[in-house]
């Protein structure tokens, strides 16, 4: 066996069939056949039939300053995501996966650095213009180091960014209590993302109803009182005999008490003024309203006086779409920059002025008065459009969390409405930190299960993070195995649950029980993950490693392909006809971004 491997380690872990390790040529009586876990019975699906890239990640590195020194928290994490597919990101706490997720969005803050890699997101390098957002200085006799930032390329970055954020890549955050506001409701919060990233949507929906309302000679005019509400659906007539006869549907189906009817004719009567968002304002109106068909009926009626739009609304909707298409062409042009490296100062100084232009045409819908009641259209849709954003979430009061407050809400709710906050703007990559962390089996089914179903309909890419093996092994297609800051592992699920190659996941795989070896004893990892300031040299697992080699210490494996789209980081699989070169020393920053006169740690060269 190889230094530093003892009879009790070896007993416990057994590398799979078929290794061209030095281990097994050296010692072949004491190397055994895995037991094999039993791998998910879903199919794989071929390479030909995977989707396109749409987002990779290469050599990505960020860095934490600290006071004791340079966190190395990513060191080169190399990362593919195809449309239509979950990727699964697994590892022990501390291995850098969250710090992934941030680093992909552009989210990590301060002391983190992205430092250097490259992210392509649809043929855009999201990292582009970063080597000028920040230079690094080594401070004297200590291991700090001084990080100079230019705040005016970093607000340029975001302002890029921003056309990528929400509808491109969506994020869920592991804590949902520090990501959310306290001070704003549930639906201030959750409805300033949908009117951002689907605020055109939103507003084309409300001039169609409005336009077709106008088209059958409304129900409902902007004077009629409540009082005359039922007179006016006994005469209506004509073009709005379809809006009654729902109208009637469902104050029938709420007096019989039926809540899944009352639900259906709500939804109905939704479809025939061609305002969806009506369908659950009607049906929580009428849910708890007794048993009194008059107060029901005027209940409904109240609901669409909301349709027809007064000319001052219509000009103030027709302002806001302007200016939200001009965010949209200001967005294309900074995905532009990004895909093609320059910058186009004149195309995005046009567009400026002609959103400054725009603000200041539409001046008097400022005033306070104005404001309230043009506003009125839009507010009240967001609402209901967030409350059915919480319905999807399974949340049961939907109507009282909007108007609530995150406080009011415990970890659980929280976390649904995350997940409905991220899964509304229907991004393109959603990247997943322990979505079902804090919730119980059910909901983590049901969240799970409506996951899917956005894949399914959008051809969404989801970056599933969790320390669950169950959930990998349910719901994603290629997994990634993690431990400090770098990707041991990568390859299909079923692949992977079938043979595990690296010595950590199998040692992850042989921590969690076997239902069809219930007397089997779990094994654990010894040690824990290293402290990323100072990483052992080499192979950051060999201090863990039952099969560490005196190779394993020298240089850092490179990533092997063992079958397909499988590779492994380890020396274990390498041949020895292959030689490779040694690894230079580990740099807490980029030699490229060091100022040429700055003083750097020792050990590190001086780039030529």
């Amino acid at each position: 066996m190889a230094s530093g491997v003892t009879s009790q380690s070896s007993a416990r872990w057994r590398p799979v069939t078929g290794h061209r390790s030095r281990l097994a040529r050296r010692a072949p009586s004491r190397v055994q056949t895995a037991e094999r876990t039993v791998a998910p019975s879903r199919p794989i699906a071929s390479t030909q039939q995977r989707g396109e890239v749409v987002l990779d990640v290469q050599d990505l590195k960020t860095y934490f300053f600290t006071y004791d020194g340079v966190v190395r928290a990513l060191d080169g994490v190399n990362l593919t995501v195809r449309r239509g597919e979950t990727t699964g990101l697994v590892g022990e706490t501390g291995c850098g996966k969250s710090v992934t997720a941030f680093s992909i969005a552009r989210l990590v803050s301060e002391p983190g650095r992205v430092m250097s890699g490259k992210i392509t997101f649809r043929g855009a390098n999201l990292l582009w213009g970063l080597e000028k957002e920040a230079k690094y200085r080594r401070v004297a006799k200590s291991n700090r180091v001084k990080v100079s930032r230019s705040f005016r390329r970093i607000k340029a970055a975001n302002e890029r960014l921003a056309s990528v954020r929400g509808r491109g890549i969506a994020m869920i955050f592991q804590e949902p209590s520090a990501a959310m506001n306290p001070v704003f409701s549930i639906w201030d919060q959750v409805g300033e993302a949908l009117l951002l990233h689907r605020g055109i949507e939103i507003v084309d929906g409300l001039l169609a109803a409005d336009r077709a309302w106008g088209e059958s000679r409304g129900l409902l005019g902007s004077d009629v009182e409540y009082s005359s509400g039922a007179s006016e659906i006994a005469h209506a007539g004509g073009g709005h005999a379809a809006t009654t006869a729902a109208i009637a549907a469902l104050v029938h189906a709420a007096l019989a008490g039926d809540q899944l009817e009352t639900r259906a004719a709500a939804d109905r009567l939704g479809e025939t003024v061609s305002l969806p968002t009506l369908a659950p304002e009607a049906f929580y109106t009428v849910r708890n309203m007794g048993m009194d068909a008059e107060l029901l009926r005027r209940r409904v009626l109240r609901s669409l006086r909301r349709v027809p739009l007064t000319r001052m609304q219509r000009n103030y909707l027709r302002l806001r779409r302007r200016q939200m298409v001009l965010d949209a062409e200001l967005g294309q042009v900074s995905f532009r920059e990004m895909k093609t490296g320059k910058p186009f100062r004149f195309q995005r100084r046009a567009i400026q002025l002609r959103k400054l232009r725009s603000r200041l045409r539409g001046s008097y819908f400022r005033f306070w008065g104005i404001r309230r009641r043009v506003e009125r259209p839009l507010k009240e849709e967001t609402f209901w459009r967030v409350v059915q954003a919480l319905e999807g979430v399974r949340i049961a009061n939907p109507v009282q969390i909007a108007r609530g407050y995150p406080h009011e809400l415990s970890g659980g709710m929280l976390q649904r409405v995350m997940i409905s906050m991220a899964l509304s703007c229907e991004p393109e990559v959603l990247l997943a930190d322990e979505p079902t962390t804090a919730l119980d089996v059910t909901i983590q089914a049901q969240i799970l299960e409506l996951m899917r179903q956005l894949r399914e309909r959008v051809g969404t890419a989801i970056v599933l993070i969790t320390h669950d093996l169950g959930v990998v092994a349910e719901v994603c297609d290629h997994v990634n195995v993690m431990y400090a800051g770098l990707i041991v592992e990568s390859a299909p699920v079923g692949e992977l649950f079938r043979r595990p190659l690296h010595p950590y996941t199998q040692g992850l795989l042989g921590s969690i029980p076997r239902y069809d070896h219930p007397e089997k004893e779990l094994t654990s990892i010894p040690g824990s993950v290293p402290n990323l300031i100072s990483p052992p040299p080499g192979c950051r697992f060999h201090p863990r490693c039952p099969y560490a080699m005196p190779i394993c210490k020298e240089r850092r494996p490179e990533s092997l392909p063992q079958g397909e789209d499988h590779t492994v980081s380890c020396f274990l699989y390498e041949s020895p006809a292959e030689p490779a070169p040694a690894e230079p020393a580990a740099a807490p920053f980029e030699p490229s971004t060091v100022e040429p006169n700055a003083s750097l740690p020792r050990g590190v060269p001086r780039p030529v």
